[in-house]
């Protein structure tokens, strides 16, 4: 995994469950604390405190984190205790402050504690043996409305992840020296805590338009209704046809006239800098924003308002940051939620999420949550999430960022595959060695304008590169530097092993016809 941190559910690997099946557990633990709120006698219930801190002890649960979950009893059990014997009508007891305590009350103050503590003791062990999101998905055991469970699951997950950027921010602070040690900070720690909390704000507002993106992008928002598919097109009829489009964010023109189309079964490469415009056009070709002038046309026909539900079918995105994109409790349940919202029963919609994993070779995990995955196998669950979908045009955007080398590899053999399943694929990426090798077409954007359209050839010419912020391909940078090959232009590895053979064995041939050896001058530039 690279780029991101995945959040480890358990605080213990060495715990042992006493019940192997989470609803079963939790279906124990739920009778254990009807029984101890039942319970009246102080004698019993320290008893049986006494033996749950015993039973969590022989499972591997460390007194460490028991006394800090017993911790909380303090502002919210404790403090009520107090209280309760100066307000309980009885036998005097003892006098504080002018205040007098009866023994009916004080015993009624350890009976609350020591059920607190038992039920503390029960949850820490829950806890502690159930990954979290286990532990939520069991809850529809004791019949908790299934909405309130994905509520819950999404807002804990994104809690988590807002955490983890909390975490890397305060840490990228404190590398600049800032300072968080000592009970009193000074008024700059302060001013720069105000800073983090201020942009960790911003940054859960942002996440939270992604996460709506990427739901309406998956038909989140249209009432589970069934939407008939698109009708079979002609080959020759284009999948997209982009006519003098604009676009603006009140005064800021995100897309300039550009006009384009896409051929069906076309590997289309879109680059160029941030700030181009490659993300608006991406949500114009989803349908999720209309144009402001011009016209998208999906398939030969005008996206509207009207028919923008009926089209997006046919056109999936995989976003760039896939935690934006996965946000139901399981990996099989977060890919059928785009077939239940074209109107599939359960059963249709589980057996095309299946598939889709299958696909990406990710179906052995439909079982986990999406936390337990690396960021790359997150990467495949949102494009298997797009996949169960069905669509016939397809766009991700940034698919390769926070990929390791052999992630990245293996992304874009998915990409093989299911170009040669017949799908039309658009991939958003800076990566021009990706470009060159995987893209039939290119598109160029700068400054919301298309500076070039054609094959992958645009990626060798040095001027256009420059206008774009792009750089030449490596493996086509030493060929510029060796006499008489400066025009070769390899795309692949491959190909670039072939270019070399051909140029030792000209070296060869020259050898042959001058009884001399090749010299270095007249094969590399000085």
């Amino acid at each position: 995994m690279s780029g991101k941190v995945t959040v480890t559910l358990r605080e213990n690997e060495g715990i042992r469950p006493l019940i192997a099946s989470p609803s079963y557990r939790l279906w124990t633990v739920a009778v254990l604390l009807v029984t101890i709120v039942a319970l009246r006698q102080p004698a019993v219930l320290a008893g049986t405190a006494g033996l749950f801190l015993f039973v969590m002890l022989c499972c591997g649960i460390s007194l460490r984190m028991i006394l800090r979950r017993m911790l909380l009893l303090i502002p919210f059990g404790a403090s009520a205790a107090l209280f309760i014997p100066f307000h309980t009508a009885g036998r005097p007891a003892f006098k504080v402050l002018g205040y007098t305590a009866t023994s009916e009350g004080v015993e009624r103050a350890v009976v609350l504690l020591l059920k607190l503590a038992g039920a503390n003791l029960l949850i820490t062990y829950l806890i502690a043996v159930t990954p979290l999101f286990v532990l939520i998905r069991s809850l529809r055991a004791i019949g908790i409305p299934a909405i309130m469970l994905e509520m819950m699951s999404l807002l804990l997950r994104y809690f988590f992840l807002l955490k983890e950027e909390a975490r890397g921010m305060s840490k990228a602070q404190r590398s600049r020296g800032m300072k968080t040690s000592g009970w009193l900070w000074n008024a700059l720690t302060y001013k720069r805590f105000g800073q983090l909390m201020g942009a960790l704000f911003v940054r859960a507002y942002l996440r939270s338009q992604r996460i709506y993106m990427a739901m309406s992008a998956r038909g989140g928002f249209e009432g589970g209704r069934s939407v008939e598919r698109l009708a079979e097109t002609d080959r020759t009829v284009p999948v997209v046809e982009v006519k003098a489009v604009s676009y603006a964010y009140g005064n800021i023109q995100a897309l300039k006239g550009i006009s384009f189309d896409i051929a069906k079964g076309t590997k289309v490469a879109l680059m160029g800098p941030n700030g181009a415009g490659k993300s608006t056009l991406i949500s114009l070709l989803n349908g999720l924003e209309l144009a402001h002038a011009g016209e998208v046309r999906l398939y030969g026909e005008t996206v509207n308002r009207s028919n923008e539900h009926r089209l997006r079918r046919s056109v999936g995105v995989v976003y760039q940051d896939p935690d934006d994109q996965i946000f139901s409790a399981t990996v099989l349940e977060d890919v059928a939620f785009g077939p239940r919202n074209l109107g599939l029963s359960a059963e249709e919609a589980a057996e095309r999420a299946a598939e889709a994993l299958s696909s990406v070779g990710m179906l052995e995990y439909k079982t986990r949550s999406p936390f337990e995955l690396s960021y790359g196998q997150k990467r495949r669950v949102a494009i298997a999430g797009v996949l169960a979908m069905r669509p016939d045009f397809i766009i991700l955007d940034e698919p390769m960022s926070f990929l390791d080398p052999r992630g990245r590899d293996e992304l874009q053999e998915l990409l093989e595959r299911m170009h040669r399943s017949g799908l039309t694929i658009m991939v958003a990426t800076h990566d021009v060695d990706f470009a060159a090798e995987w893209a039939d077409r290119v598109l160029l954007l700068k400054d919301g304008k298309l500076l070039a359209s054609g094959t992958a050839e645009l990626l060798f010419d040095d001027e256009l590169l420059t206008q774009a912020s792009l750089h030449l391909p490596r493996l086509a940078r030493p060929f510029r530097m060796l006499q008489g090959a400066e025009d070769l232009r390899p795309r692949s590895v491959k190909q670039a092993a072939q270019l070399i053979w051909k140029l030792m064995n000209r070296g060869g041939e020259y050898a042959k016809e001058t009884g001399k050896p090749l010299e270095g001058d007249r094969i590399a530039k000085p």
